[in-house]
């Protein structure tokens, strides 16, 4: 069996030293054995570590994760367990059939239809109909029943896929600059595919949270400045 040093399993893990110590207080990571003075590691230990960073890019938060691991047993494997976000993540794009897009679409009417395929939304393809991004589909829709046209909401589509797009290639190339440089002081190479599934998590975690919280404050911002508009006319400034 191999037997690492927190430096060393830090290292053929991809996560931090500090953040290994961290898991261990939460009760997410089993303590290390010890030989002498020195903590020791095992592949437990490492199997551990990928299947917490795996199901935090899923969108399972540290106390879901403990509870996982505390079911474990009675499941089998993680992966067995129900997680409705992972299945987002991985049926971002599919096809559906008729019926299931008459549910979708509920009583909206056959003009919404020919609307989102017109946007982009839906494709027809054979016997089925091909979604490329459920999520941005459901959003449409919810835009529409807000009074949104479908033609608005493919404009917002757009914006955000080609923001968050730049957003991504930022956040990549920074933690490729970081990681060539021993980032964390961890000594780590640039091999970016260790750090995946840590973006993934933080994306999950902070994305929609951030996006809604700046939604939120741009729309105050823009209610002031209307409310003041008229004000400042009035007085002539």
């Amino acid at each position: 069996m191999a037997r690492y040093t927190r430096a060393e399993l830090a290292d053929v893990s991809g996560v931090a030293s500090r953040t290994i110590r961290y898991y261990h207080s939460l009760g997410v990571l089993p303590k290390p054995s010890r030989a002498g003075k020195e903590v020791v590691y095992s592949d437990e230990h490492l199997d551990r570590l990928r299947d917490i960073v795996a199901m935090q890019a899923r969108g399972l938060r540290l106390d879901a994760i403990r509870e996982v691991f505390d079911t474990e047993p009675q499941t089998g494997d993680w992966r067995a367990l129900f997680d409705p976000r992972a299945s987002q993540a991985v049926e971002r794009a599919s096809f559906i059939d008729d019926a299931e897009l008459v549910v979708l679409l509920g009583d909206r009417g056959a003009d919404v239809l020919t609307e989102l395929v017109s946007a982009g939304y839906l494709e027809r393809r054979g016997a089925r109909w091909f979604v490329g991004d459920h999520s941005m589909f459901k959003a449409a829709l919810v835009l529409y029943d807000v009074g949104i046209d479908i033609t608005l909401s493919g404009v917002l589509r757009t914006m955000i896929q080609s923001r968050i797009a730049v957003l991504a290639d930022e956040l990549v190339h920074t933690v490729r600059d970081a990681a060539g440089t021993g980032y964390g002081g961890e000594g780590v190479g640039v091999d970016l595919s260790r750090f995946r599934d840590p973006l993934l998590a933080m994306a999950w975690e902070v994305g929609g949270a951030t996006l809604a919280a700046e939604v939120e404050r741009a729309a105050a911002e823009d209610d002031t400045t209307a409310r003041r508009a008229p004000a400042r006319a009035a007085s002539g400034r």
